[in-house]
């Protein structure tokens, strides 16, 4: 591999690492905006709680909203540390690329990025897992609104 290769291949690499670094933080992002928007919501419901019996109603509807909004938030937090899991595994190995690289070693190279290819099917997934719950927390939000 010529090294112009190399260094294009080094980019990529590093690229995506940026980017899974740039999803990790939008992803927490998301995790702590819809924390705060529940407690938001546990304020709110505490000041309705001396309300009519017809807002008693309508608060308990809202706690069992804001209780599916826990449980979505709770199943978050798996999947967030899952991908900062991988984004580190993925980072090591773009480390261990370049250094491949830097030194000749073009069968550590092709074994490093070898490993960093295998990481992006569980990356997706776990991705793909995050998003859906994302959503779903968001759901669970508009039915609290």
């Amino acid at each position: 591999m010529t090294s112009a290769r190399r260094w294009i291949a080094l980019a990529g690499a590093l690229v995506l690492a940026l980017l899974g670094a740039a999803l990790l933080g939008w992803s927490i992002m998301l995790h702590q905006e819809a924390r705060d928007d529940l407690t938001k919501v546990r304020a709110q419901l505490t000041a309705n709680r001396a309300s009519s019996s017809k807002e008693a109603q309508a608060l308990h509807s809202v706690q069992q909203s804001v209780g599916t909004v826990r449980d979505q938030l709770v199943a978050l937090d798996p999947g967030v540390n899952g991908l900062a899991d991988l984004d580190q595994r993925d980072l090591e190995t773009v480390r261990a690329a370049v250094q491949a690289g830097l030194i000749g070693s073009l069968a550590d190279y092709n074994t490093a990025v070898d490993q960093r290819t295998a990481l992006d099917p569980e990356h997706d997934a776990t991705l793909e897992q995050l998003r859906q719950q994302a959503n779903a927390v968001i759901t669970a939000l508009d039915a609290v609104g």
